[in-house]
């Protein structure tokens, strides 16, 4: 069997969540399933050039091809959604087309998985002005012809199946992982480097992912101007800005305007953060505050408790599912109850190691290897 991977969102430069989940499928499904021939596709249109993009740190497994096309991304776009061309068969040929991003490339193909991350754009449609009529209706056609949708957690398969056209007999439930070889607890020297790079200069809290309208930043501003002064603590925001959604940012600088100048003063914006200086931030933080309106399932969670470090999130969507009885969960919409959720583990040491140890113990039940396992079987019944 061949299966071909849409490897592009592992292509880009800054990986979002979506880029990781697939490098990590792109990596470990030859080595769990290496009776199967796996490729990864995507466009690199300095191809011709010689440039190359390097899809995976170590060297691939005999069974994992890549096939590049040298197309540019923006006019590949644009010809997709107007034309459904070009097809993906024209570059690599297949049995099966794993689509790990959503929405496939255009494509014949009848044997079609792909997976479907979470349904923010219809649950919370003012968060998400991307989705637009025609690529929610690129969505839709896709769902309905595809052998198998994998879903990150049984929310998002509730989600899934109550607004999108789909089968129930072809979802699958298929959680993400934590690398634990990539987050652990950071040494004191790499969480010193951290600080001094970014400036972080005492205590403080930590939320690390997209800067987008379903993120909450707002909330998470406002319910740490709340906290008492004495306990003297910094905010960092680490993430970049999403290009599709651009009303992130400017959510984020408004609330931070509200602020008072000496609270203002004590949050520190990192832009982008790649995974080691991801894993020191972790470490170093009283706790990690991810007060999300939705998640289809929530893996920087787990890559905070992975590292060890006490986590306050929401009570909403997924996140109660991946989170289990290891963090404080709390109203993302209650800035009161998210300030005093802070304020009580920065307050007492005995809950924040209880939180550390069950934080530790929650990311071992999480691994790309299964989720690589559990992916190539959903491939075989494809």
């Amino acid at each position: 069997m061949i299966v071909a991977v849409d490897a592009r969102p592992a292509a880009f430069p800054r990986r979002t969540g979506v880029g990781h989940y697939t490098r990590q499928l792109l990596r470990l499904l030859p080595r769990v399933d290496p009776e199967t021939r796996y490729v990864a596709w995507y466009l690199h249109a300095r191809a011709l050039l010689g440039e190359r993009v390097r899809l995976l740190d170590e060297a691939p497994p005999p069974n994992l091809g890549v096939r590049r096309t040298p197309f540019p991304s923006r006019w590949f776009e644009r010809l997709s959604a107007r034309l459904d061309l070009p097809r993906v068969e024209w570059f690599v040929r297949f049995d099966v087309l794993f689509a790990p991003n959503f929405v496939p490339p255009p494509t014949e193909a009848r044997r079609l998985v792909l997976t479907v991350h979470d349904l923010a754009f219809r649950v919370l449609p003012e968060t998400a002005p991307q989705a637009t009529r025609a690529w929610l209706a690129r969505l839709d056609r896709a769902l309905r012809r595809a052998s198998r949708v994998l879903v990150p957690s049984e929310a998002t398969r509730r989600d899934l199946l109550e607004r999108a056209p789909v089968a129930e007999e072809v979802v699958r439930v298929v959680p993400e992982g934590v690398d634990r070889a990539v987050f652990h607890p950071a040494s004191p020297q790499e969480v010193a480097a951290v600080r001094r790079r970014f400036g972080v200069d005492g205590p403080y809290l930590l939320y690390l992912g997209g800067i987008e309208p379903r993120k909450n930043l707002p909330t998470l501003i406002r319910a740490f101007a709340r906290l008492p002064r004495d306990l003297d603590v910094r905010l960092v925001v680490a993430g970049s800005w999403v290009a599709w959604n651009p009303e992130g940012v400017r959510d984020l600088e408004a609330a931070l305007a509200g602020l008072p100048a000496e609270a203002r003063a004590r949050v520190v914006r990192t832009g982008y953060v790649a995974d080691p200086d991801r894993r020191a931030l972790l470490t170093g933080a009283e706790a990690f505050v991810f007060p999300s309106r939705y998640e289809g399932f929530g893996l920087p969670v787990l890559e905070a408790m992975a590292c060890g470090t006490p986590v306050v999130t929401s009570n909403v969507s997924a996140l109660p599912e991946v989170a289990g009885d290891a963090a404080i969960l709390v109203d993302p919409l209650d800035e009161e109850a998210l300030a005093q959720a802070v304020e009580r583990v920065l307050r007492d040491g005995g809950l924040q190691q209880q939180l550390r140890a069950l934080g530790l113990a929650r990311a071992e039940r999480f691994s790309w290897e299964e989720t690589a396992r559990r992916t190539a079987q959903v491939l075989h019944e494809a």
